[in-house]
């Protein structure tokens, strides 16, 4: 039987059925919540696990050579606004956490059409077979400022992602009230061969979520599988107006012919937001402009 090479192990990943990635990967910030399954619209047809459609999930996927978990429990303390990167590694994951804790807005503070969603979170909340901790809702939208309008938080910066925009979805997260709680806008581009994610996520004051955040996590079995083991290294970006950025890097020791992750995210007022970049090991200097060039919107 041949040997497989880690390009052969991306390859059959990114050739995986959509219903096994959808259980595979899910990129969404730290909750209480492990599992969950949104809805979309007012709708109550359940859809998919993660945030973005199968391609997003497909390059994610690929990217990581394994299952990759954004989010996850954290046991320690996040320190308002100032973002903490911790190392993961315990007996089946290794990866990395990078989370904060942001200020809390009062739900008026949302001037958009977004409270509408609060008769459907109750609704949701009202049945007797959910199967949510606390009840979602997503939304996908044609452009993103129609995503801001329709969000209408006047301290969310409308910023850019530099690259074409491919989706736009909005999702909401209430307590177990039906009341809105974290309120998130994702944003899907490309530019090249290189993809990104940005979030943008406020947290009112009857928020389930105790920390934001993202993070990275794979299973050792698979990093064994294709001898390979990701380190991970962050360093601050201090934007021109002063800003401080959190930049994570994946790094190998050998080259791999796969892609690789460039995750930056700054807490600004009471807003977290988050660029993730998938990039081939060639294209790391783009990368880096394209994740400079974000951050100096702030």
């Amino acid at each position: 039987m041949k040997k497989m090479t880690e390009t052969d192990v991306l390859r059959a990943m990114n050739d995986l059925p959509e219903e096994w990635l959808e259980k595979c990967y899910e990129t969404r910030l730290v909750s209480a919540t492990e599992e969950s399954v949104e809805k979309i619209g007012t709708d109550t047809r359940t859809v998919r696990f993660g945030i973005f459609g199968k391609n997003a999930v497909k390059w994610a996927v690929a990217a990581t050579l394994a299952l990759l978990l954004c989010g996850g429990g954290v046991a320690y303390a996040a320190k308002l606004g100032i973002l903490q990167f911790t190392k993961v590694e315990d007996k089946e994951n290794h990866g990395f956490s990078l989370t904060t804790e942001t200020e809390r807005i009062t739900a008026e503070e949302l001037t958009g059409d977004i409270h509408e969603v609060e008769d459907f979170l109750r609704d949701y909340m009202a049945q007797e077979d959910y199967r949510q901790e606390f009840p979602s809702w997503l939304k996908r939208f044609e452009t993103v400022e129609e995503a801001r309008d329709y969000i209408g938080y006047a301290g969310m910066k409308e910023t850019k992602v530099p690259g074409t925009v491919e989706e736009v979805n909005v999702r909401v997260i209430g307590d177990t009230d039906g009341n809105l709680g974290e309120v998130s806008l994702f944003v899907r581009a490309k530019a090249g061969d290189i993809s990104m994610n940005e979030t943008s996520a406020v947290f009112t004051e009857e928020s389930p979520i105790l920390i934001q955040g993202t993070g990275i996590r794979h299973t050792h079995e698979v990093l064994e599988g294709v001898k390979l083991e990701p380190d991970y290294r962050s360093e601050e970006y201090i934007t021109g107006s002063g800003k401080t950025a959190v930049l994570v890097y994946e790094e190998y020791e050998e080259v791999v012919s796969g892609n690789c992750w460039l995750v930056g995210a700054l807490v600004d007022g009471a807003v977290y937001y988050e660029l993730s970049i998938l990039y081939y090991p060639q294209d790391l200097e783009r990368a880096e402009e394209l994740m400079y060039e974000w951050c100096e919107q702030f």
